[in-house]
């Protein structure tokens, strides 16, 4: 090697080696960054491509005189091998780099470039030096937005990218100064200025907790975010309702956030992709809010999320992007709560990875496609709310593993098919709503089986079959629903065991038969609401009618029923307030024990509404029921 190049070599070695000059060092894996992370070393799969150019702008710094420090350095790392003379065009200089024996500071710089790369710490000078800490977070800042995809971001100065960047910058000048060199706060740095972005995205000064209106670091309120203390002061305590208290802020022993909780937070604004660096967070919980845009890709950095709650926004775009719900996405999930947005797309197969979710709630939103067959293998579901979309297709019979499953709802889509009888072996279910669907076939005898069942709104479908008597057995049972389909038979007297029924609707079916007597009585104490209107019903009203306490709606109409309507004793129907018997083949004269009930009596009782077939025909003559107490009279 000629003594010219040599001195060439020395010369790039020592800028190199500058506390103004930093070289890159490319990775290993150009799908790899290397980062510390409290004890150690670890891997982490990244997109960003960088490149030194930010801080070797200085012409003077590279021709400066070498230091012997310098020198030795410069020999050790930028020569070549006297023992084995390689030429020089033979020497790796990447190799060299890497076999360095000096302390990393794992930084990211502006430019891109080809491939990820690491620049080499500053010297303890450059630490102490304003520019270097300005410039140094400028690069975390720009390689934070690589990852998360938000560069166009930075040039935007309204953005609330920008304004937390010239935010956190200006703490370099803070008594004390950020330390660009300090790998812990380096990793500690990025989570405050993704907090910050949050905070500058979604309305911060306009928070009903937590806001800092113009960052004020000194004075603020307690719990402010913002502030030049610890972002993990920031955020105050609350009390929700109902006594509970949480914080909005919460972090480890680490300083690494874990939990938000901004629900009612009068926020607004899309959530940034940088939510995506706090990769420690297992909570994020915004509802009540008027958060905008989509979900972030990003969301799928954080590997250990275990709930996200967006419910009651104007969020919108794809619900279920493969990020995040795909082969590579959240595994951790637990609760997934979206319901009351804007949200499209359909559900994707790739559900049946989120093994661990108990509660999977996107209801009220735009969704589309059918419910998959993946679903069966969530064996830990416990609610399964996806009412109000678009949904079509079939209910599948894996639905059947979900032995977990105590609430599933899934009204007011376009569902057809029959409901498959391996749904009735998920015997914790408490509430069953298929409401408002295109739902066929029957109801089968295994619903008796659901012994913890509370809720069961079938109606508005197409169901057809009898009622099963083995309803006699959800005794826990206390609303169901079967109104608006093609029903037939006749009504169990089994009802009369629903010691726990609060309401029971049965209109607009085919029912046949007569009322049985088992529907009226004290032992249905609970029961408030009856509609047994429009279908083929015949017969008298049962003569224990008034005996049900606190029956407030009864509605018998439209059906055939024959006889007169049975008086009632003294200290029954005190709480009815409709009645409905017209349209019927009723005849006789209505009670004055009923009209005593009537709420513009002394005393009187609460029956406001009361119909009848009190109306004389058109063509002359007597009406059918006499009532001169009824609200309303038919012909």
């Amino acid at each position: 090697m000629t003594k010219g190049l040599g001195t060439a070599l020395l010369t790039l070695g020592a800028a190199l080696l500058s506390d103004n000059t930093s070289i890159v060092v490319a990775a290993a894996d150009a799908n790899e960054q290397t980062i510390l992370d409290g004890g150690g070393l670890r891997r982490k799969r990244i997109t960003a491509r960088y490149n030194s150019n930010h801080e070797a702008s200085s012409s003077s710094s590279s021709h400066r005189r070498l230091s012997n420090v310098d020198e030795e350095l410069a020999q050790r790392f930028f020569l070549p091998n006297k023992e084995n003379n390689n030429p020089i065009d033979e020497i790796d200089m990447r190799e060299l780099l890497v076999q360095m024996n000096l302390d990393l500071c794992f930084s990211t710089t502006q430019a891109p470039t080809l491939r990820p790369t690491q620049s080499i710490a500053p010297t303890a000078t450059s630490c102490d030096n304003p520019g270097t800490c300005e410039n140094r977070l400028r690069d975390q800042i720009y390689a934070i937005s690589v990852r998360v995809g938000s560069v166009e971001t930075l040039d935007d100065p309204n953005s609330a990218q920008s304004k937390a960047t010239e935010w956190i910058v200006e703490e370099c000048g803070a008594d004390p100064p950020i330390d660009p060199c300090d790998v812990n706060q380096i990793m500690l740095n990025e989570q405050r200025y993704a907090l910050a972005v949050m905070y500058f995205s979604l309305g911060g000064d306009n928070w009903n907790s937590g806001s800092n209106a113009g960052q004020a670091a000194d004075n603020a309120e307690v719990g402010a975010w913002m502030t030049g203390k610890n972002y993990c002061e920031w955020g105050p305590e609350i009390e929700a309702q109902g006594g509970d208290k949480y914080k909005q802020l919460v972090c480890d022993e680490f300083g690494n956030v874990q939990q938000l909780n901004l629900q009612s937070n009068n926020m607004s604004g899309p959530i940034p992709p940088e939510i995506g660096v706090l990769v420690y967070l297992t909570t994020y919980i915004s509802f009540f809010n008027a958060q905008t845009g989509s979900i972030p890709t990003a969301l799928g950095l954080i590997a250990p999320l275990q709930t996200f709650d967006v419910e009651s926004n104007n969020l919108d775009g794809d619900l279920f992007k493969p990020e995040y719900s795909g082969p590579n996405g959240l595994k951790e999930i637990v609760n997934w709560r979206a319901s009351l947005n804007n949200f499209a797309g359909p559900i994707p197969t790739e559900i049946g990875l989120w093994t661990k979710i108990q509660n999977l709630w996107f209801a009220d939103n735009e969704i589309t496609g059918t419910v998959p067959v993946e679903i069966g293998n969530l064996v830990e579901l416990g609610a399964f709310l996806f009412y109000s979309n678009n949904i079509a297709g079939t209910l599948p019979v894996e639905l059947g593993n979900l032995n977990a499953l105590t609430w599933i709802d899934m009204e007011d889509n376009d569902i057809v098919g029959t409901i498959p009888e391996e749904f009735y072996s998920n015997l914790e279910l408490e509430e069953v709503i298929l409401k408002n669907n295109s739902i066929s076939g029957t109801i089968s005898d295994k619903v008796g089986d659901l012994s913890k069942l509370a809720t069961f709104w079938a109606s508005f479908n197409e169901l057809s079959g009898s009622i099963p008597t083995t309803f006699g057995n959800n005794l826990n049972l206390e609303e169901l629903e079967l109104q608006n389909n093609k029903i037939t038979g006749v009504i169990p007297s089994e009802f009369g065991n629903l010691e726990a029924l609060e309401f029971l609707s049965m209109e607009s079916n085919a029912l046949t038969g007569e009322i049985p007597p088992e529907m009226f009585g004290p032992q249905l104490g609970a029961l408030r609401i009856l509609y047994m209107n429009d279908n083929k019903l015949v017969g008298p009203v049962p003569e224990n009618y008034g005996q049900t306490p606190r029956l407030k709606d009864l509605w018998m109409s439209d059906n055939q029923l024959t006889g007169t309507l049975p008086i009632i004793a003294e200290g029954e129907f005190l709480f009815l307030e409709e009645l409905l018997i017209n349209n019927n083949d009723m005849t006789g004269e209505v009670d004055e024990s009923l009209c005593l009930i009537r709420n513009n009596t002394v005393p009187g009782g609460q029956l406001g509404v009361f119909h009848a077939d009190c109306q004389p025909p058109a063509s002359g003559g007597a009406p059918q029921i006499l009532c001169t107490c009824c609200t309303a009279c038919f012909e």
